[in-house]
């Protein structure tokens, strides 16, 4: 018994002394760089760690890269049996340029005419909301002539993006072209459905349309025999000068009779949700207004309020995160969800393309979007039997 409790006694003094903190003899960590990119999702713990004779057990830890600033981790890791810990910082920050999402690289002006050139662009910045626009460059707006002058857009992390601007000054602007009034031609640049079908058809994709009260009146028993497989319906309007959504006056009478005349179905909201409270209420709005009713795709995230961005105080991040709060929802709800948006702005302000369903947008023949994306709106001038005017065309690809 007293055997039992020397050895208990003597256990328990190491356990005192053993210090988790405290580098062991031998063992070594080496951090190389301590520098993280802001909204980098896939930084982790073992990033950090250069070189170690040690096993590091938390190396998959996401690091917290939502803000710009200096930050602490823990290292945990096991040497010789024992697990210890290190401390060691890193630091978020923001090297990415603002950009344009429009602008005028060429203007004309009137002798006298006094402009702010930054009035007339809208820009975005993965961090910040506040990008500060400046004009670079000599101009004499008493005296004709051509000048060149340059954009220059700063972040609050001095990160700069220039591009060239063009002014020209002119005493009176040209006359309009008259015209002739002999010119009767009438290009009809439509799109026909069968001739989409006949080109694009093939075993692994549907095609179908999208549609709203744009369309009025449909006769889908018309759209079903055209060779059309689904349709997608707009549910709501939400737009920037919308306090609250509105039902698409046709959303009701088109999901009963596409489904009646045996289309598959899906449906879109035109929302204006530039944060995570707006998103989640046309997320819970979308769920009452559904009813339990049953869809073949996911519910599309539909934004389009682009010229008012800077107004908004947005910017690729904020706007991301609203889409994902909606997506996350419906989610929970049993539904799923894509988001639908052109090839420009899935190109220059939507993160995480890759990592959700996508609709893309790019009317063209063949796209050259590298993202991936489940469905592709090619066209907004078909023409099918059933609609009277022109509606959007879409390739749905089952895998």
């Amino acid at each position: 018994m007293k055997k039992i409790i020397l050895v208990l006694s003597v256990l328990l003094l190491c356990a005192c002394g053993y210090d988790e903190y405290k580098m062991p003899k031998d063992a070594y960590i080496k951090i190389k760089n301590k520098s993280v990119e802001i909204y980098d999702i896939k930084a982790k713990v073992g990033d950090l760690v250069s070189k170690t004779n040690t096993e590091i057990l938390n190396k998959s830890e996401l690091l917290k890269t939502t803000k710009i600033g200096k930050y602490k981790t823990t290292i945990n890791y096991k040497y010789k049996g024992k697990t210890y810990k290190y401390d060691t910082e890193y630091e978020v920050k923001d090297t990415t340029k603002p950009k344009f999402l429009y602008n005028t690289s060429y203007k004309e002006i009137l002798i006298g005419d006094s402009t702010d050139f930054c009035d007339d662009v809208v820009t975005i910045d993965n961090y910040d909301t506040n990008v500060k626009c400046s004009v670079e460059g000599n101009i004499d707006n008493s005296t004709v002539g051509d000048y060149n002058l340059k954009y220059v857009l700063t972040d609050n992390s001095n990160n700069k993006y220039e591009e060239d601007l063009y002014v020209k000054v002119m005493e009176k602007y040209p006359e309009p072209e008259s015209s002739t009034g002999d010119d009767n031609t009438y290009e009809d640049n439509s799109l026909y459905f069968s001739d989409v079908i006949k080109k694009y058809k093939n075993k692994s994709n549907m095609i179908g349309i999208d549609v709203s009260a744009w369309q009025d009146e449909i006769d889908y028993k018309k759209v079903k025999k055209a060779g059309c497989e689904f349709v997608i319906i707009r549910i709501g309007i939400n737009t920037v000068n919308d306090e609250k959504i509105y039902i698409d006056e046709f959303y009701k009478k088109n999901i009963k009779a596409a489904k009646k005349a045996g289309l598959k179905v899906g449906v879109y909201i035109y929302t204006n949700a530039v944060n995570d409270k707006k998103a989640a209420e046309h997320a819970k709005w979308i769920i009452k207004t559904l009813n339990n009713e049953k869809l073949d795709f996911p519910v599309a995230f539909d934004f389009e309020n682009w010229s008012d961005i800077n107004k908004l105080k947005l910017n690729t991040y904020i706007l991301t995160k609203s889409f994902l709060t909606f997506k996350d929802y419906l989610n929970k709800k049993g539904y799923d969800a894509m988001l639908y948006s052109s090839l420009n702005y899935l190109n220059e302000v939507w993160m995480y393309n890759d990592a959700y369903n996508v609709w893309l947008a790019h009317y063209t023949d063949e796209t050259n979007y590298k993202g991936k994306y489940i469905m592709w709106q090619m066209a907004n001038t078909g023409k099918i039997d059933g609609i009277d005017g022109a509606v959007d065309i879409d390739i749905y690809y089952k895998e």
